[in-house]
């Protein structure tokens, strides 16, 4: 004989009702999101021209939206990661992609990849950062991530074609990692996505390669992302009479991305 009341019995049984509910709501939303990605996919033709269906504005303003509203215990980092998801597998039926990464088989590197891009998109190992950044320009659809705690003496960056003027597809920065706070207990590397250089990208911060090599001071310069005895690499506003103007120190622009929202 249960000792559970019958009021409490009626009272799960009306609660599972609920969450299943909730459940095939969300999984009637999802197939809609499906119809309208198809019908984007004939207005854009993407299928048939070729090119990127990255947006990593329209990603950023999700994020923001999805973080000012969220409220409960289910942690942020779950909501994003299941977005992410979603994006990612669209994304994917737009314009098929790889993520490239030289650190691919790093099990946080990979965690970081699948948070981020989901299960959908095929994850390729590179012998270098550079050889991931080359691919990148080669195609014009694929994604490069590289980790900013990778030695910076590869200079990985001078792989990068982020001018309009330069040919071939090119490459440049397109985001950061994390744009969310990450919940405790999940540690994820920081790194940039560098994209087809034809993206458009969020212009509140933009990254440059700073030179160490010759006597100049980096302080007051920007967000020091990482920084070794030759060279750093630093977030900041865009300067139009150019980067760095008050220093000697030789720059590279490498392109830009939306401020993290845990960032001052």
């Amino acid at each position: 004989m249960s000792d559970t009341p019958a009021q409490d019995t009626v009272s799960l049984d009306a609660l599972r009702r609920d969450i299943d509910a909730a459940d095939e709501e969300m999984h009637r939303q999802l197939i809609h999101r499906g119809e309208v990605i198809e019908r984007l996919i004939d207005a854009k033709r993407l299928s048939a021209n070729g090119g990127a269906a990255f947006r990593p504005d329209r990603e950023a303003a999700m994020m923001r939206r999805i973080a000012a509203r969220h409220t409960g215990r289910l942690p942020l980092s779950t909501v994003e990661h299941i977005w992410r998801e979603i994006i990612g597998t669209f994304t994917q039926l737009q314009a098929p992609y790889r993520v490239l990464a030289a650190r691919a088989a790093d099990p946080a590197m990979r965690d970081l990849l699948r948070y981020y891009f989901g299960f959908s998109s095929p994850l390729v190992g590179t012998a270098s950062n550079r050889e991931a950044i080359d691919t990148v320009a080669s195609t014009g659809t694929d994604l490069a991530v590289v980790a900013l705690d990778d030695p910076l003496e590869e200079r990985w960056w001078e792989s990068l074609t982020p001018s309009a003027d330069a040919p071939g597809f090119g490459a440049k920065v397109i985001a950061y990692l994390p744009f969310l706070p990450l919940q405790s207990g999940l540690d994820l590397p920081r790194a940039v996505v560098i994209g087809p250089k034809n993206v458009e990208a969020p212009d509140d911060l933009h990254l440059y390669a700073v030179d160490l090599a010759d006597t100049g001071s980096i302080d007051g310069l920007g967000t020091i992302l990482a920084r070794s005895a030759a060279a750093a690499l630093i977030a900041a506003p865009r300067d139009p009479a150019g980067f760095g103007k008050t220093t000697t120190l030789q720059s590279h622009w490498l392109g830009c991305f939306a401020k993290p929202t845990d960032w001052t």
